[in-house]
C-alpha cells in the first residue's frame, strides 16, 4: 500500500476541520517571484508538434512527435492603494518587470493551475488611460525555455576506421589550389 494516498486523507482530514470548514490552501500566483495584487486572466498553451511526411501515394505519415515550449498569458494588475506599497506601486511593480525581462534569466511561473519553470517574460504590454493612471493594467506573455545539457565527445583516429572517408573526423590538409578546367571545345578530343 502507497503511503502518497493515506497522508493525503490524513492532510485533507485535518484542513477540512479547521474552524469546521474546509480550508484551500494553494500556492500565491506569482512572475518570477513578484506578485500582483490581483490575476485578470491565465491563459495556458500547450502544443504538441506531430510531423508530417508526404510518401508517393496516399496521405501524409507522421513518425515522430516532440513537446514544444509552453506559452502562459497573464492579465493582471496592481493599484497604487495596495497595502504596504511605497509612493507608486504600480510603477515599482512595472520597472520590477521589465528588469526580470531585461535579465533573460529563466524564472518559476506560479499560476492558478501548476508551476511553470524556466519561463522568460516574453511579451508584457501596459494600457495607460484616464481611467487606469493609479494602476498598473498589464498582459505579460511567457515562454518556457528548454534547455539542454551538451557534451563534447572524440572520434577515434581515422585509421581505426573501416571507411574514414565516410565515417572519420575531418582532417586539416591545408590550403589547396583551384587547377583550371580544360575545355573540351578548346582542347580537342585528345588528339
Amino acid at each position: 500500500m502507497s503511503f502518497l494516498p493515506l497522508a493525503q486523507q490524513a492532510v485533507s482530514r485535518v484542513l477540512s476541520q479547521v474552524n469546521g470548514s474546509p480550508v484551500l490552501i494553494r500556492p500565491r500566483r506569482s512572475i518570477g517571484g513578484l506578485f500582483p495584487d490581483v490575476v485578470v486572466e491565465e491563459q495556458h498553451e500547450d502544443s504538441l508538434e506531430i510531423t508530417e511526411h508526404p510518401v508517393e501515394q496516399g496521405a501524409d505519415i507522421s513518425d515522430h512527435a516532440f513537446l514544444k515550449a509552453g506559452l502562459v498569458t497573464i492579465r493582471a494588475g496592481v493599484s497604487d492603494s495596495s497595502a504596504g506599497g511605497g509612493d507608486k506601486p504600480s510603477v515599482e511593480f512595472y520597472e520590477k518587470l521589465l528588469e526580470l525581462q531585461k535579465k533573460r534569466e529563466p524564472f518559476d511561473l506560479v499560476t492558478g493551475k501548476r508551476l511553470h519553470k524556466n519561463m522568460l517574460l516574453k511579451d508584457l504590454t501596459v494600457v495607460t488611460d484616464a481611467t487606469s493612471e493609479n494602476i498598473l493594467m498589464f498582459t505579460a506573455q511567457c515562454r518556457e525555455i528548454i534547455v539542454v545539457k551538451t557534451q563534447v565527445t572524440s572520434v577515434p583516429p581515422r585509421k581505426n576506421h573501416a571507411s574514414p572517408g565516410q565515417t572519420g573526423a575531418t582532417e586539416d590538409k591545408g590550403q589547396k589550389q583551384p587547377r583550371p578546367r580544360q575545355s573540351i571545345l578548346r582542347g580537342g578530343l585528345g588528339r
